[in-house]
């Protein structure tokens, strides 16, 4: 095994390590989120803004979900298999994209919101904190798809 493809095989594994963290971590925060789905629900037949809260909660948590999935998918097979510098840089380009993008339609939604001092909303709070962090990190994971396509055209 050369230098660029040992450089290869540890982004590869950090990236697998890291998506499969933030993958746990939606695994908290949707069911936190899911515990104020039919409040939200009922809440929505009364309102167009509550509905289009309902919406953006739902697709923002499930573009996250897709984007780590894309990651871990993509790593899994280049960490096991050999591949062409072009099909290295071409998926690592798509991941970029996706991440950023995801991010990016992510932080729209969550960014600005407020955590509420209500009683009986520390799940939802939780879930906020916790979708900014996914959110952020999405964007390392991005930054470690740069450095596997440059290694990549180098290896």
């Amino acid at each position: 095994m050369g230098f660029f493809a040992a450089i290869l095989s540890l982004i590869g594994t950090g990236q697998i390590a890291f998506t499969g963290y933030n993958l746990y971590l939606s695994s908290i925060a949707i069911p936190k989120l899911l515990s104020y789905e039919d409040k939200a629900v009922k809440a929505a037949k009364y309102s167009n803004i509550a509905e289009e809260q309902l919406f953006k909660t739902r697709t923002t948590q499930a573009a996250s979900v897709g984007s780590l999935l894309l990651t871990l998918l993509t790593a899994i097979p280049f960490l096991l298999l050999r591949y062409s510098s072009g099909s290295i840089f071409l998926a690592s380009t798509v991941n970029l994209a996706v991440l950023i993008a995801t991010g990016k339609y992510v932080g729209d939604f969550w960014k600005g919101k407020a955590k509420m001092p209500i009683p009986g909303t520390g799940d939802f709070n939780d879930a906020i904190g916790l979708t900014n962090e996914i959110r952020e990190n999405e964007y390392f994971l991005a930054m470690s798809w740069v450095a596997y396509g440059v290694v990549g055209l180098l290896a």
